[in-house]
């Protein structure tokens, strides 16, 4: 039987990390080769995560129909397995991720990923803003949003970006449901325009 990863005196290896299975998989990731718990994420989260996602599906759409097949094949999941580089193992799980198109077979690295998103909880402020940043970036993960919730939905969304061949991010703006009409409009990396009723969590009539 494989030991469970948080009992491991060694770094872990990317062929570790499969060794480990699906359902232990899902609920860690892996920083320097070590296995952290991911935190909790009430319904709320994983509401504003489809939220997100679902808006974002219907950019790409857009973007398609704009372009035809000139288009980018890019993808739209959410809490899927990033991997950041192998050595030592870094795999992140942002709660969005809008990322290049890779074989079924293939992991998504950090270079596949045009935006992550996370959504705060008060578990994870501190590793959002701090520790996945500075990791996000050195990953050539070209636009990082950090998004704030209320009971209504998301309250205000922090707008990251790599600028030129740097591996630190520069904020590009923040905007705030009380302030700020639509929450995103964005020409790269491609047509976005969100509203604020999109990323609402409230039931929809």
């Amino acid at each position: 039987m494989t030991a469970s990863p948080f009992e491991r005196r060694d770094t872990i290896t990317i062929d570790d990390y499969l060794a480990f299975g699906e359902a232990i998989r899902r609920d860690i990731e892996i920083v320097d080769g070590i296995a952290f718990p991911r935190e909790q994420r009430s319904r709320g989260h994983q509401k504003a995560g489809f939220r997100f996602a679902e808006a974002l599906e219907n950019a790409v759409a857009k973007a398609r129909r704009d372009h035809g097949d000139g288009a980018p094949c890019i993808e739209v999941n959410t809490e899927i397995e990033v991997v950041l580089w192998e050595v030592p193992l870094n795999i992140r799980k942002p709660d969005v991720v809008v990322h290049r198109c890779v074989d079924e077979a293939e992991w998504v690295e950090g270079q596949d990923v045009l935006i992550a998103i996370e959504v705060l909880s008060k578990y994870s402020e501190r590793r959002d803003r701090i520790h996945k940043m500075g990791e996000y970036a050195r990953a050539g993960i070209l636009h990082y949003w950090i998004a704030q919730l209320d009971d209504v939905g998301v309250l205000a969304i922090e707008h990251y970006a790599l600028i030129d061949d740097s591996r630190e991010y520069a904020r590009i703006g923040i905007t705030h449901r009380d302030r700020d009409q639509p929450a995103l409009k964005l020409t790269s990396p491609f047509g976005i325009s969100i509203d604020w009723s999109e990323l609402e969590i409230t039931p929809r009539s």
